[in-house]
């Protein structure tokens, strides 16, 4: 039972709709401040609880089944057995994820998609399930009940027909030859985004390659159930461009569908050679991203379709158990949960915000010993040298930066970067840094070359494809993946990084590079003002969504010198007001993102404390002047807080706050910590001083 000694004061309601009252606010109730201290030193020690032997502090970043099924599909293509104790714990992992409609989502709050119900069939299948199984007739008649096979989606299409269940001629075309256009073509693949572009990089090998299992008694089983009409009867033709209504998010516009007609219509007629050379140099490129990685690659979705391209090229290549052993690093496992792969790791990025949050709170058991192992890896973790031969392969410079996952992972990030940057100053000036300085001013470099033409920041890399290749997004169940974009969260991160390097560098730095800084934050500062919408809030783009957004816009705004009482951050802040829920939080739902504005939570609903936290924290920052409807605001967030906090300083489970490419939903398990606890640190460490 948690304790909660600290009870919320309910006292302002969820916004009134117009032409209604709002309803009575119940008595205010007197936060106990000293209580507070408790709550947070808990989470101190909660915290340094989960520290690792490294030093770091991660959460597993959950997602859905996706990725274990294309495990288990990439398996039996490949001829990888997989030991039986792994298996019962895939199957463990499908049937917790399962939906009462017989389906799987894209996440637990999601509807049943064809997607990834179709790939759970097929690894439960493959994996020993018999037909007359409950949950495999379930899945069966979910998938033969919404439109059947020929609708799954392209991603879908390829794993099946990996298998020989789905036709390769009538997978959308996924032609090799991209790879030989020139550099300076508007269409080469090097412009797009690098998750998107590495994955079509493994996908055009298999799709080029035709590879397809060898056929066994069991996949011709599947392919019976999936096809009851008969598979050469399947109208596989006529749905070519069609999608199930329950996975389509971006269809493929009529110039795409154009262009993937007429590659179809052509590509019978690809002299050998050429597909020969276009899959020689896919490979040369798979080859680079696997060496330069130490074979983890970007994420585990390029990285299985590597192994499989691997496979395709060589059944015997001496490099297959070597990339099979790099999906490991992505895979979570336990008897109770089965097993996971992570779409990614957030080692770097959690241990940037905890060492933040620790160095603004007071100071308590474990803080000091905590943030120092922290610091001490976080330094460690600094990419201090470029990628040999990463310029060839489209990689942009990395010295200077920080990744997202940790020290084996050199695809470094901006605001990766920049939030480690301001963890490790932070801790600096508290003497609490690590033994080993980190590079200063090869971080500030690195930021400064992911900066956009319109002033804001990208994450991987400045953005290089034009925003005409938006229209061209064939990814269909997934939004804004082919480019670049300037991100709200990146945007405001290297804001706050960069002042605070410059501030670190001070007047002895070199002019050229004082000037550069300087220029970037005005530029950034400019861009997330015009990025304000009307209602006064951020949209966020790997956060649900408002909440998040704000949060990072608000604190870099006020980082470049924007006072609490300048408009914009008024407008912020009176947004965050009208928002706050009748139990002291907030929460959103990740519905806004699929369209574009806020979504509440529905009124039974608690609040999240990720969300409250993120609330909490903006309006801390903008804290000015006597205002008692701020602070009263605030002090029925801690509450909430301090309420939910369990007896071991943990929060518990609940929907998952983190989101990617627009719909791929993301649990970070570790926000539930790390965000109430920075909430509780800067409350304790500037509630009793005079706001301003």
């Amino acid at each position: 039972m948690n304790p909660s000694p600290v009870a919320p004061s309910p006292t302002s309601d969820h916004p009134a709709a117009p032409g209604t009252s709002p309803r009575r606010r119940a008595p205010r109730e007197q936060l106990d401040r000293a209580e507070v201290t408790v709550r947070y030193a808990r989470a101190v020690a909660r915290l340094a609880a989960l520290q690792r032997p490294s030093g770091a502090v991660a959460g597993e970043v959950g997602w859905n089944i996706m990725l274990v099924a294309q495990y288990v599909i990439l398996c039996r293509v490949v001829g990888h057995a997989i030991p039986t104790d792994r298996a019962a714990r895939i199957e463990r992992a499908i049937e917790r994820a399962a939906r009462p409609d017989g389906g799987w989502g894209m996440h637990p709050q999601s509807q049943s998609y064809l997607f990834h119900t179709l790939l759970a069939y097929v690894a439960l299948r493959l994996l020993g399930r018999a037909p007359d199984d409950p949950r495999v007739v379930a899945a069966r008649r979910w998938i033969l009940g919404h439109g059947g096979v020929t609708r799954v989606p392209t991603w879908g299409r390829v794993w099946l027909a990996l298998l020989g269940l789905y036709p390769w001629d009538h997978v959308q075309p996924i032609a090799p030859e991209l790879w030989l256009q020139p550099a300076a073509s508007p269409a080469h693949p090097r412009r797009f985004y690098c998750h998107l572009r590495l994955i079509y990089l493994g996908l055009s090998y298999v799709y080029g390659s035709r590879l397809t299992a060898d056929p066994c008694a069991r996949l011709d089983a599947i392919k019976r159930e999936l096809y009851p009409g008969g598979y050469d009867a399947a109208p596989f033709a006529a749905h070519r461009h069609e999608v199930a209504s329950t996975d389509l998010y971006e269809p493929t516009g009529v110039t795409l569908r154009a262009l993937l007609d007429g590659v179809r219509r052509v590509e019978g007629r690809v002299p050998a050679a050429l597909r020969r050379r276009a899959l020689a140099r896919a490979m040369d490129h798979i080859r680079f991203e696997f060496e330069s990685t130490d074979y983890v690659c970007l994420s585990p979705v390029n990285g299985m379709l590597f192994c499989l391209a691997l496979f395709a090229e060589d059944p015997y290549h001496p490099d297959l158990p070597r990339a099979l052993a790099g999906i490991e690093y992505w895979v979570w496992e336990d008897d109770d949960a089965g097993m996971r792969i992570a779409g990614a790791r957030s080692d770097i990025w959690d241990t940037s915000f905890a060492v933040q949050a620790l160095c603004e709170g007071p100071r308590v058991d474990h803080t000091a010993q905590l943030v120092t192992r922290m610091c001490d890896w976080l330094a460690r973790a600094q990419l201090r040298a470029d990628i040999p031969g990463g310029a060839e392969h489209y990689r942009a410079p990395a010295r200077g930066g920080w990744g997202f996952a940790d020290e084996r992972h050199p695809w470094p990030v901006s605001d990766c970067t920049a939030e480690a940057i301001e963890a490790l100053l932070a801790a600096d000036r508290l003497r609490l840094g690590p033994d080993i300085a980190p590079d200063l001013a090869a971080a500030v470099g690195f930021i400064l070359a992911r900066q956009n033409d319109d002033g804001g920041f990208g994450s991987y890399e400045a953005r290089r494809g034009s925003p005409l290749l938006r229209r061209f997004n064939p990814a269909e169940i997934y939004g804004s993946c082919m480019i670049e974009e300037s991100y709200t969260e990146c945007t405001a991160s290297c804001v706050r990084g960069l002042v605070a390097a410059r501030a670190e560098l001070g007047p002895s730095a070199p002019r050229r590079l004082r000037r550069a800084i300087d220029r970037a934050v005005r530029r950034g500062a400019r861009r997330l003002l015009a990025a304000q919408e009307r209602s006064g809030a951020w949209a966020g783009f790997w956060g649900i969504h408002y909440t998040y957004g704000t949060f990072f816009a608000v604190s870099a705004l006020r980082a470049a010198g924007l006072p609490a009482t300048h408009a914009a951050l008024l407008r912020a802040r009176d947004w965050l007001l009208e928002h706050q829920r009748v139990d002291g939080g907030w929460g959103e739902s990740h519905e806004g993102l699929l369209h574009g504005r806020p979504a509440p939570l529905p009124p039974g609903d608690p609040s999240l404390v990720v969300q409250t936290a993120w609330a909490a924290l903006t309006l801390l920052e903008l804290r000015a002047g006597a205002n008692a409807r701020v602070d009263q605001a605030i002090e029925r967030a801690i509450g909430l807080l301090a309420a939910r906090q369990r007896a071991d300083g943990s929060w518990p489970r609940e929907p998952a706050t983190g989101v990617f490419f627009n719909t791929a939903v993301l649990d970070y398990d570790l926000y539930r910590q790390v965000f109430p606890t920075w909430a509780l640190a800067r409350f304790s460490a500037r509630v009793t001083r005079s706001p301003g």
